[in-house]
């Protein structure tokens, strides 16, 4: 009987997290381009806050603007998720993709990358 080989499993190890480790700086770093790219200006961060305190986009974000404008809250935390009030987007999100479905399918279609039927992403181009 054979004796594993440790140094090549241990190799082997390093090389699977040294991978891992840059596929997760690739990650991050795509993320944060996405963010900058796509951060609202103060004048369109501004008449959204003023949009939902008017009721303009519904009850729950009102809500939520109230509570940015008090300082209890941002949007940044609502957004992400870590605010425990983030659930009050659900209606505002679902309304927003019903009301903009056929742009997101359009999109989505036309989005070379993307393939529903491939789990494994696309190499950066």
């Amino acid at each position: 009987m054979t004796s594993p080989d440790f140094d090549y499993i241990e190799q082997r190890m390093r090389a699977a997290t040294a991978a891992l480790n840059e596929a997760m700086e690739s990650a991050l770093q795509e993320m944060l381009r996405f963010q900058r790219a796509n951060r609202p200006t103060e004048e369109e961060h501004r008449a959204f806050q003023e949009a939902a305190l008017r009721g303009d986009l519904g009850d729950d974000m009102r809500t939520l603007a109230r509570l940015v404008e008090a300082g209890e809250d941002d949007w940044d935390r609502i957004y992400s998720g870590e605010s425990p009030n983030a659930g009050l987007l659900r209606g505002h999100l679902d309304r927003m993709v019903e009301e903009h479905r056929d742009e997101i399918v359009r999109a989505i279609e036309e989005d070379d990358d993307f393939d529903p039927t491939n789990p494994e992403p696309r190499p950066n181009r």
